[in-house]
């Protein structure tokens, strides 16, 4: 064989293992053109929805006009891989063992395009949408969230909470009785009533009742998303004339931290007198000095609350038990900076946020303070040293209330269930005293036998080895029936008696066998501070040494008090949505957004 047949033949070799390598088999059979094509949607589908960025309009038309498909097969593809995926989450949820934290967000598209124009990816048929998801911890202490809705809205009804859609959503997914709080806006869109009937629809398809205190949480970044734009009210112009005179680009952002930073930069180059002794600046309109007292007021105010939403919004998910010593941090800073006055527009602009700010501490407190409490590097400590200082009204008597509460809350968890009735029909008051009747008639039949042989050994009188060695029987059989007797009166042995465990569990509730699991998890030196520390992992580790409390942590840590973190924190206005969405049908819009959260499944 000469040198360019064995070259030939190598390479035949190595296209033969890359086809083999790429055949598809199915049953035992190489798939049809068919099978191939379907296989080919169901890619595509999936890709689209794991990239969640464009429609699939778009989508194919960068694919180009070569794909054996078209558009609306697409789109059912895309609809077939949600109904999968949310059997999957609604078999999860079902079964998930904890308490479930429903959040209700508005998300809202930019005002350049009117209803019906044309918007990148086709007309645009909606501009504002409702986002709601379910949190939770999972059975390893990790955080989850997951997208159960996204609707689009009618825009009369602006940022006002729909209670029937959020009903319907708990009821597509059968976790009307796992939900135990929500989490809203921060600027009074459902009133007390409304939330109070949700709430109490809820609690008839749940077990246990739900603390009005913890129903409703108002999301910490709305907080403090309101609060600068407080401070930086009637500022949109000078704020415009400082990017012109700084040069910070075409565009100014729409974060409000980001407004902290450029305003900041202008004022340091104020206090350096740039734009007084640089002629460059000399033919620019300066602001005069009640706009320098204004971008001075925004920055001082500001600043505060960048330094604190820093620490809660940027890295890592903020557990619940890290906001009340953070947010407490903030309200002390705020009144510094409001003791420490110079001018009459600095003095309204921090009375008017530390108003807004006290409302939402006073609405909130019992959740953060609850959840800090659960923090074994605070326990009681920090609590009690905030209740402590004068500027705390009550102070006393809010440290009380939260341990109450958390005493209650503990009974509540370490409290067994009772049997529902229908389990114990079989068994009456009457057969449970009749079974210790027949106990009784056993033990005397047992006393008199033992007598007998008592008195017929004394007749007997004789004393051998045979003897003896039965006695020592007698004895050992005597010794484990007194055994089985004591063993019959310990709890495992009623365990068919659903009466008396009924009474067992009744009286177990009500009294303690020393200290509560609370008490002694009180009673240990807090942990030493470390800034990384993960409470969930912890009360994962500890959760042999605190079976029950360990559970109450989880479900209290679980609970989110920010619907959004890192860029999305700092917005101006609502947050926005998707570009793609608006251009599309409803029912794909969910379904593409909702898959996209559960893409992990």
């Amino acid at each position: 064989m000469k040198d360019g047949d064995l070259s030939s033949g190598s390479d035949a070799k190595k296209k033969q293992k890359l086809e083999d390598s790429e055949v598809i088999v199915v049953d035992n059979r190489i798939p049809s053109q068919a099978e191939k094509e379907k296989k080919c949607l169901r890619g595509l589908a999936e890709l689209l929805i794991r990239i969640a960025r464009t429609s699939p309009h778009s989508f194919m038309q960068h694919l180009g006009p070569f794909l054996p498909f078209g558009v609306s097969q697409l789109e059912k593809e895309v609809l077939k891989v949600h109904k999968e995926r949310k059997d999957k989450v609604k078999k999860f949820l079902k079964g998930f063992q904890g308490n479930l934290t429903i959040s209700y967000d508005v998300v809202t598209y930019d005002d350049e395009y009117e209803y019906g124009s044309d918007s990148e990816d086709g007309l645009v048929w909606h501009k504002d949408f409702v986002c709601m998801s379910v949190h939770f911890v999972d059975h390893t202490s990790k955080v989850g969230k997951w997208i159960l809705g996204y609707y689009p809205i009618e825009f009369a009804r602006g940022d006002k909470v729909s209670v029937c859609r959020i009903k319907s959503v708990l009821v597509d997914y059968e976790i009307e009785n796992k939900v135990s709080a929500l989490l809203v806006s921060n600027y009074g869109d459902l009133g007390h009533e409304e939330f109070d009937c949700l709430r109490k629809w809820i609690e008839k398809r749940g077990k246990n009742p739900i603390d009005p205190c913890f129903f409703r949480i108002y999301c910490c970044a709305d907080l403090f998303r309101l609060m600068a734009g407080d401070v930086f009210d009637n500022m949109d112009l000078l704020l415009e004339e400082i990017r012109v005179l700084v040069g910070w680009g075409k565009m100014t952002s729409t974060n409000w931290n980001v407004s902290l930073g450029n305003l900041q930069e202008a004022l340091n180059m104020e206090d350096k007198k740039v734009f007084a002794e640089d002629e460059y600046y000399q033919d620019y309109d300066l602001p005069c000095d009640e706009d320098w007292i204004m971008i001075r007021t925004f920055c001082k105010l500001a600043g505060c609350i960048y330094k604190v939403a820093k620490e809660l919004f940027e890295g890592e998910y903020s557990t619940s038990n890290v906001y009340f010593h953070l947010l407490a941090e903030l309200k002390f800073m705020l009144k510094q900076e409001l003791a420490s006055a110079d001018n009459d527009h600095f003095l309204c602009k921090a009375n008017e946020i530390l108003e807004r700010f006290d409302k939402y501490w006073n609405d909130m407190f019992l959740v953060l303070a609850t959840a800090s409490v659960l923090d074994p590097r605070f326990k009681m400590k920090y609590l009690e040293l905030y209740c402590s200082k004068k500027e705390v009204n009550d102070g006393g008597s809010k440290a009380e209330t939260v341990l109450d509460y958390l005493h209650n809350l503990f009974a509540d968890y370490a409290a067994p269930d009772i049997p529902p009735a229908t389990e114990c029909l079989d068994t009456t008051v009457d057969s449970i005293f009749y079974s210790s009747e027949e106990e009784e008639e056993k033990e005397s039949e047992e006393e008199e036998s033992d007598e007998e042989d008592e008195e017929c050994g004394e007749e007997e009188g004789e004393e051998s080895d045979e003897e003896e060695s039965d006695e020592e029987c007698a004895e050992e059989e005597g010794e484990e029936e007194e055994q089985k007797v004591k063993e019959e009166k310990k709890p495992g042995a009623y365990e068919d008696f659903a009466f008396f465990q009924e009474f067992l569990k009744f009286e177990g509730s009500a009294r303690e066998f020393g200290e509560s699991e609370l008490d002694s998890y009180l009673k240990e030196p807090v942990m030493k501070w470390n800034k990384d520390f993960k409470a969930l992992k912890w009360w994962k580790a500890e959760s042999q040494k605190y079976p029950i409390l360990s559970q109450v942590a989880r479900d209290i840590l679980s609970i989110p008090i920010s619907r959004a973190t890192s860029y999305d924190a700092y917005v101006a206005d609502r947050r926005e949505c998707p570009k793609f969405v608006v251009s599309m049908k409803a029912e794909l819009v969910n379904a593409m957004m909702c898959s996209k959260s559960w893409s992990r499944l």
